[in-house]
């Protein structure tokens, strides 16, 4: 089963409705201080050997060495967060695209 780590962006029906599925969904209050910079939630990421969930298109943008171990799902949806909620759990097992170690849903 995988282990993901939800940013602060991640809006809380998903990680409800995730949690819902049996997935194990820890959010940034529950592992660290708010307002964790992206740096910093890549680094905890790999050092609590969880996956990022994150909306933060900037994400993927951090350094080179720091992106080939950390593991990150980014959801590029936009709308009510219900509606999201909704859209990640009809596509999240069939409409992932893996591309090295990072995901895309969109």
């Amino acid at each position: 089963m995988l282990i993901f780590v939800a940013d602060e962006n991640i809006p809380s029906p998903v990680v409800k409705r995730l949690r819902e599925a049996g997935y194990d969904v820890a959010t940034v209050p529950e592992v660290a201080s708010a307002g964790i910079r992206n740096f910093e939630l890549a680094e905890l990421s790999v050092e609590i050997d969880r996956l990022v969930l994150s909306r933060d298109a900037n994400f993927p943008k951090l350094k080179r060495s720091l992106m080939n171990r950390v593991k990150v799902i980014y959801i590029q949806l936009s709308g009510e967060p219900d509606c999201i909620a909704e859209l990640v759990m009809k596509y999240f097992g069939s409409c992932i695209a893996l591309r090295g170690n990072k995901m895309l849903l969109s």
